[in-house]
């Protein structure tokens, strides 16, 4: 029998994909993807204007938009994979406690800027949010674990 490819990118049978918007085809889902990340990450940078706001002792603009810009990030995911396989990837074993410091911090960070009022709390864990968000991340590409691992070792002992 004769089969047509369709060159625009993997294509699944209705009912197996997953991902946020099944209607849509693999190219609209992987630009979805794009944009999210991308402005994901471009948030995260103009974050950075704000962070002299920690030294003048008031983080809590540049936590919350720090926090929001990976929120986007990973958000661009579900138009890939949906949000169910992204979560079964949070708990693989390799990833299970980065993803429960990363998504705790994420939701500390709220509530110590709204709830608690705490600049203290933000500082903490917005450093634990980078470095649960570096490590998660880092996860996804081969040997950057070790790599880390290694620059650590190496500035611990300088």
């Amino acid at each position: 029998m004769l089969q047509i490819f369709d060159i625009s990118g993997p294509t699944k049978p209705k009912n197996d994909n997953e991902s946020l918007f099944p209607s849509l085809s693999y190219k609209e889902r992987l630009m979805g993807f794009a944009f999210c990340s991308v402005l994901g990450y471009f948030i995260q940078i103009l974050s950075f204007g704000s962070f002299i706001g920690i030294l003048g002792g008031s983080p809590n603009k540049f936590a919350l938009t720090y926090s929001l810009g990976n929120i986007l990030a990973l958000f661009g995911t579900a138009f890939l994979i949906g949000f169910k396989k992204q979560f079964e990837n949070m708990i693989d074993k390799e990833r299970k406690l980065t993803s429960i410091i990363f998504a705790s911090s994420l939701v500390m960070i709220f509530l110590s800027v709204y709830l608690f009022k705490s600049k203290l709390l933000v500082l903490i864990f917005l450093v634990a949010e980078f470095c649960s968000y570096t490590w998660y991340v880092a996860s996804y590409i081969p040997f950057a674990r070790d790599c880390i691992k290694g620059c650590l070792r190496n500035i611990i002992k300088a």
